[in-house]
């Protein structure tokens, strides 16, 4: 009987991307190459304090480009905020749009790149799906200041509308160009570092356990969790680290890619509707959730949790099965406890109350459906329960 990844799965590789130290100096040229003459540059305030974002316009204006600035993106980016990022890209003429920041920075971006293709309210693309192609190219490029979400490469963007946060996923949304320059995550905080370095541990665990097979995302996936567990204590640890700054970058993004062949599981699943409710930090809700959904997997999914334990040296080769499973829980929980994260989800604003509508918009997920264990509305509301 043939292993079933191997029976029928598609590949396809991201958009072209830059990686390197020093990479964003080629920005500009590789814009004007892809025909691009006036740029919004998308980013957030924190950003522009830190002076990153004049930086950026300033080589982009030296490549001979126009620039027009957006800084108006919050770390949890709202219907709003596209809105206002969708209107000034049309009221502004540019051509191009570059995306200087975090995933919410890029989501955001994307989500206007929905608004400026579809000519539909990102309510109607959740509810209709995404059916349009763009009629012009989009010229989006990614500029990832934070190596956690992926987004600059993944399919998808996260979305804050006033009903719910949400997932919209559509192929037009991987950046035309990524620049992974490594130089440019070295002034992110340790606090920052670790939560975005424990959102790749969590993407490459729900690559590796997701229930879709497919053999190539196994494998990105499984470099990425290798990279991210082995180099994301040293880049808390020391922000400068350049090594361990250019291993968590790489991390990001292959996990991103395996998200896009394998998607995710259920601890990202129970995790979106939790800050769909609340205004927590993403990482802090994955991190309280991730010990329980991975209890409740054992049961299926031991043996790739013994797999993952070994392959990062959370447990030795002559440990049992269920005894290198456990074992990798303990590895990150230890791991988190060790970041100065919360454990219950009472601590991110959560109530009791809430639980039947967290269970409700779990249910709804596509990670949750591609949990390793099926995992429906009664479980999700047994294990909320025992989070709060």
């Amino acid at each position: 009987m043939p292993d079933p990844a191997l029976s029928c799965f598609g590949m396809g590789w991201p958009n072209p991307a830059l990686f390197g130290c020093g990479s964003i100096a080629q920005l500009g040229g590789r814009l004007r190459g892809l025909g691009a003459t006036r740029v919004l540059l998308a980013s957030d305030a924190g950003l522009q304090r830190a002076g990153l974002v004049d930086r950026v316009a300033g080589l982009l204006r030296d490549a001979g480009l126009a620039v027009e600035i957006d800084t108006g993106v919050s770390p949890n980016p709202r219907e709003a905020e596209v809105e206002a990022m969708h209107a000034l890209w049309g009221a502004t003429g540019c051509n191009a749009i570059v995306a200087l920041g975090d995933g919410s920075t890029i989501d955001a971006v994307k989500g206007a790149c929905l608004r400026r293709f579809t000519g539909r309210s990102l309510g109607s693309l959740f509810d209709d799906g995404i059916h349009e192609a763009p009629h012009q190219p989009l010229r989006f490029v990614a500029v990832p200041t934070t190596s956690g979400t992926g987004s600059e490469t993944t399919l998808g963007a996260v979305l804050k509308t006033p009903r719910r946060k949400l997932v919209l996923r559509s192929e037009h949304l991987r950046p035309a160009l990524t620049v992974l320059d490594p130089e440019l995550v070295a002034s992110l905080p340790p606090r920052a570092t670790a939560a975005t370095g424990l959102d790749v541990i969590m993407h490459a665990l729900g690559v590796l356990t997701s229930n879709r097979p497919h053999p190539i995302g196994d494998m990105v996936g499984a470099e990425a969790m290798r990279r991210a567990a082995a180099h994301l204590p040293r880049a808390v640890a020391d922000g400068g680290d350049l090594e361990a700054r250019s291993e968590m970058m790489l991390a990001s993004y292959l996990a991103g890619h395996g998200i896009t062949l394998k998607g995710v599981d259920g601890i990202h699943g129970l995790s979106t509707p939790v800050e769909s409710l609340t205004d927590c930090i993403h990482a802090d809700s994955l991190g309280v959730i991730f010990p329980h959904v991975m209890r409740f997997n054992m049961p299926v999914a031991a043996g790739r949790y013994a797999w993952i334990a070994r392959m990062i040296g959370a447990a030795g080769a002559d440990a049992s099965e269920e005894g290198a499973a456990e074992a990798l829980v303990t590895h990150l929980v230890v791991l988190r406890d060790r970041f100065g994260m919360p454990d219950r989800l009472g601590a991110l604003g959560v109530e009791r109350g809430m639980i039947p509508e967290l269970a409700r918009q779990a249910g709804l997920s596509a990670a949750t459906k591609g949990n390793a264990r099926p995992l429906d509305a009664a479980d999700a509301v047994a294990l909320y329960e025992r989070m709060i």
